[in-house]
């Protein structure tokens, strides 16, 4: 910790395998507004949130990566996010740097969240509107041809019953796709 003390700007030591931190300086209890026996005593993901889609930053030898991701502290009531960056080696330990100087981090990270569910739902609106019409008249025309086959009992009834089950389970796997929420979004 002595050695993080240095620096000027908040930092912080997370390991991730552990789910505790390491090391903090007086600056990042100072900008968080954390207590020292709160970070002590907490998950860094209950103090702070981490993006969604990590980026490589380079590879350094095969199976052996680091990762950079966007963070947001979690501050007292009313008070603004801290946003910042992790610096994540291996999916093991994270080095947190909190920006003092960029609150646009935050608003960023919460507009592509605003931006990536209008894109759900305009893909969700045009199926709804301009496909699913199509691919339910796909599946009655379908399954009519099957049980007129299966009435005279011909062989092509087989290929058929394969079809309607095929085109019933992607229809409803693309249905199950848009109705749920999305999991990133929290």
């Amino acid at each position: 910790m002595t050695l993080l003390n240095e620096f000027s700007l908040a930092r912080a030591v997370v390991d991730f395998e552990q789910h505790s931190f390491v090391a903090w300086n007086s600056k990042f209890l100072e900008h968080t507004r954390f207590t020292e026996n709160e970070v002590k005593s907490s998950k860094p993901e209950d103090l702070l949130t981490f993006g969604d889609s990590p980026l490589p930053l380079f590879e350094l030898r095969e199976g052996q990566t680091v990762q950079y991701l966007s963070c947001t502290a979690r501050r007292p009531f009313g008070a603004e996010p801290a946003p910042g960056y992790v610096v994540k080696s291996n999916s093991k330990l994270g080095y947190v740097m909190l920006d003092l100087f960029a609150p646009l981090t935050a608003e960023f990270e919460q507009g592509r969240s605003v931006g990536r569910q209008e894109e759900r739902d305009r893909i969700a609106r045009l199926f709804h509107e301009e496909v699913s019409s199509s691919m339910l008249a796909a599946l009655f025309l379908i399954e009519t041809a099957k049980t007129e086959l299966e009435e005279a009992d011909l062989p092509q009834k087989e290929v058929v019953t394969q079809a309607a089950a095929i085109l019933t389970d992607v229809t409803e796997k693309i249905v199950k796709v848009i109705d749920e929420p999305d999991p990133n979004q929290r």
